[in-house]
């Protein structure tokens, strides 16, 4: 006898929806193994500013703990880190990892990004890992990240 398994299901869970508020300007983008990209419009020669959204599914075990350890060593490939700070922050009912830095690739432009992690729990089955980073360049950081950082704040997460 055999046995019909389905996605989305209580053991399978689907994606949770997701949804983020950006300036009017800004576009959406297409990138592979993303579930949203934004980025505000091209200028020629300048960094251009942008926020990724990624949703990881993981086993009912995985932690917070777990999770900023990917961070740290994710963190620790970057070349020429300059960490601005990390720590834990509260929206909304949920705690997330936030963590800003700077890097700088040989030849190009020194960039900044603010990256948040979050745990989401499934209902003891799975856990999915939300992850926003924002990247915006060194040069406008200090316009440009307070923008980042809105929209990483407006971040909803529902599940269904």
């Amino acid at each position: 006898m055999a046995q019909s398994i389905e996605y989305p299901s209580a053991d399978f869970p689907g994606p949770p929806r997701i949804a983020i508020e950006v300036p009017d300007d800004w576009e959406t983008l297409t990138v592979p193994g993303v579930q949203l990209a934004v980025a505000q419009p091209r200028v020629e020669g300048t960094f251009r500013a942008n926020v990724v959204v990624t949703v990881q599914r993981f086993g009912p075990d995985f932690t917070l703990e777990a999770a900023r350890a990917g961070l740290d060593q994710r963190k620790a490939a970057l070349p020429e880190l300059e960490e601005l700070g990390t720590g834990e922050i509260e929206i909304e009912g949920t705690t997330w990892i936030a963590s800003e830095y700077g890097y700088t690739q040989p030849g190009r432009p020194t960039v900044v990004q603010a990256a948040r992690y979050a745990v989401v729990d499934r209902g003891g089955v799975a856990k999915d890992v939300v992850e926003i980073v924002g990247s915006c360049g060194a040069e406008s950081a200090d316009d440009e990240i307070e923008t980042v950082r809105t929209i990483q704040d407006s971040l909803t997460v529902k599940l269904d």
